[in-house]
């Protein structure tokens, strides 16, 4: 910027600079978290959701995460493979679960 920067720039410059430190520390801090428990953020929040509301669909899950529904269906099937979910097929849609 020349000259003629305002000092609301420097304002917004200074409001950037700190919400990009803010978010490399949440990104540290969740990469030491998903070291110690062994499971990624989005699987901790799948978790999370799902224990809020047992028996949830892959779709009600993407709805309540805001989520794609292929991103959350990849998810939870590493929960599954840990054993951490069971996936139950619907009766009444096979293509449900």
């Amino acid at each position: 910027m020349g000259a003629h920067a305002s000092p609301f720039a420097a304002d917004v410059r200074a409001v950037l600079d700190a919400i990009r430190r803010i978010v490399q520390v949440l990104r540290a801090s969740s990469r030491e978290a998903e070291k110690q428990v062994g499971l990624t953020a989005a699987q901790l929040f799948a978790l999370q959701q799902l224990s809020a509301s047992p028996g949830a669909s892959v779709n009600e899950l993407a709805a309540r995460t805001f989520t794609h529904q292929s991103s959350v269906s990849v998810v939870v099937q590493r929960l599954v493979a840990r054993k951490l979910v069971v996936k139950v097929i619907s009766k009444d849609d096979k293509r449900r679960v």
